[in-house]
């Protein structure tokens, strides 16, 4: 029989089923998202939404919530191995998501400007979005600083977990401080290279005890 598994694993489980799940739901609203008739997706309520930017934002954001809680659990691995395979899974399956994010907002500056869209664009809807954007900010000025804004954002949504997933690999983490930002040893390396050294010291007494009791004898 295999060994048991530890609460903290059981734990990191149940965390890592959770997020798969949001991340599913998340796939879900996205293959909803160009569905016009309530009737033909999997959430009505959804689909009835007529601003494509608006239900774009709910997909990024429950696809945010699912990818951020499974990376976050999967450093949880007291394993190297899982620790590194499930890290190295999701953020490929990130980077993999977020590259038409980045394409959309480099896009949507000439669909605005010339009104060229091209097949990807097609598909992407980008008239549709740029309409979203309209109805919230107007068609002035301050939509291209929107437009900035959301293009710096998802650089930074594709930029932050392959850095942090290449760290983490190499059993480093970031971490914001008092004083900025910092490089530092992941806290469940941290953790298990304590539980070592006070294991090194329990082998030093025992054996220094042995020692004391047969130079008595």
């Amino acid at each position: 029989m295999g060994k048991p598994l530890s609460k903290h694993n059981k734990i990191v489980i149940s965390l890592l089923a959770l997020s798969v799940a949001i991340i599913i739901i998340g796939i879900l609203f996205l293959l909803n998202a160009m569905q016009e008739n309530p009737e033909d997706g999997f959430f009505p309520a959804f689909c009835a939404i007529n601003n494509l930017l608006a239900k774009y934002i709910i997909v990024i954001l429950t696809m945010a919530t699912g990818i951020m809680l499974f990376s976050n659990v999967s450093l949880q691995w007291e394993d190297k191995k899982l620790r590194n395979g499930f890290t190295i899974g999701i953020t490929t399956f990130s980077t993999i998501l977020t590259v038409p994010l980045v394409y959309v907002f480099i896009a949507i500056f000439v669909y605005h400007g010339t009104g060229a869209m091209g097949p990807v664009g097609k598909i992407m809807a980008l008239n549709r979005i740029e309409e979203g954007f309209i109805a919230w900010f107007g068609n002035g000025a301050f939509l291209w600083v929107v437009y900035v804004f959301m293009l710096i954002l998802s650089i930074v949504f594709i930029t932050v977990p392959l850095v942090s997933g290449v760290l983490a690999v190499k059993g480093k983490t970031i971490q914001l401080g008092k004083h900025g930002i910092k490089i530092a040893t992941l806290p469940i390396i941290l953790k298990q290279e304590q539980a070592n050294v006070e294991e090194e010291k329990e082998e030093v007494v025992v054996e220094e005890t042995t020692t004391e009791e047969k130079t008595e004898e």
